[in-house]
């Protein structure tokens, strides 16, 4: 009786085949596992932007409703404008920088989002004449917007030889 024999190059190739897909495969996972703490690392900065601009969003509404008080009780016991600015502007020179152009009283402040940037903030304040007669607030929100505070130095240096 002849034993049959069988080709080593199928085994050979069997198992190079497999040893590719192992291959592929870890290569595959590494790239899932770089990605994902990529992403992680992205996450944890957009929450910690996010928590930043939202305390100090916070921080403004509480200045807008101090400012907001202080408009109400300015103007009720004032009716000239020349005085009713001077007064807020003196009652809000604490947390705000006051100025006035042309009849127009415009109050601006600022809130620390991080180190780089702020929320910046400016009201144009309307005079108790022009809330009488339009029964509208004390205020106009001209601008609530992130700014930044620091100037953005980039890297542009290649080192090309050590």
């Amino acid at each position: 009786m002849k034993k049959k024999s069988l080709p080593v190059t199928n085994i050979g190739t069997i198992s190079l085949i497999m040893i590719f897909i192992v291959l592929c495969m870890v290569t595959f996972a590494a790239l899932s596992l770089s990605s994902a703490a990529s992403d992680a690392r992205l996450g944890q900065k957009m929450q910690a932007q996010l928590t930043g601009y939202y305390a100090a969003s916070n921080k403004a509404e509480e200045l807008l409703a101090q400012t907001d008080r202080i408009l109400a009780d300015t103007g009720s016991k004032t009716a000239d404008t020349a005085e009713f600015f001077a007064r807020v502007s003196e009652e809000t020179a604490g947390f705000t920088t006051a100025e006035e152009t042309d009849g127009q009283l415009t109050l601006a402040y600022q809130v620390d989002i991080n180190d780089s940037q702020a929320l910046s903030v400016r009201l144009a304040i309307r005079s108790p004449q022009q809330i009488k007669e339009s029964a509208d607030s004390y205020y106009k929100i001209l601008s609530w917007q992130v700014i930044h505070t620091k100037d953005w130095e980039g890297d542009n240096t290649l080192q090309l030889i050590q």
